[in-house]
């Protein structure tokens, strides 16, 4: 196994950055690694789809794990002897911001070597999505309070 993890803290509460993981059609304008992104069903533990990054074809995707406003867990058949693993938790902190942790994970067979040759470029681009992700939803929080 070889693992990444990233966290931030946002303005947001956790009620927004959940309705951003589940509005998966707008994913790819907070996470570059995703450039399409089907679901076939809700944003809910067992459903499957395809998840496609930028200029690459349509890889397997499943919820495995989602518990409303708190986090999800999904993996993504990258290689037919690795999965990418996304833990995405999110924790309320006592001032009211909402801590965005993410845990990148290679799992399976060949998950060692290829996160020795292509983690750095996986995760490269990790923090920023978390820091995109807290930062529209911070815009969609301000929306729902009447602030914009």
């Amino acid at each position: 196994m070889w693992t990444y993890e990233h966290s931030a803290e946002a303005t947001a509460t956790s009620e927004a950055i959940w309705s951003c993981y589940q509005d998966v059609a707008s994913w790819p304008e907070w996470n570059a690694a995703v450039g399409d992104i089907e679901l076939d069903g809700p944003f809910a533990a067992g459903t499957t789809g395809r998840l496609s990054p930028p200029d690459q074809g349509p890889l397997p995707f499943t919820i495995v794990e989602a518990t409303e406003n708190t986090g999800y867990v999904s993996e993504t058949e990258i290689a037919e002897t690795v999965t990418l693993r996304s833990t995405n938790r999110l924790s309320p902190l006592p001032d009211g911001r909402t801590r965005i942790h993410l845990r990148v994970e290679l799992v399976g067979p060949a998950a060692e070597h290829f996160g020795k040759s292509f983690g750095p470029q996986l995760t490269a681009g990790v923090p920023k999505t978390v820091e995109t992700l807290a930062r529209r939803a911070e815009v969609i929080a301000g929306r729902q309070d009447g602030r914009q």
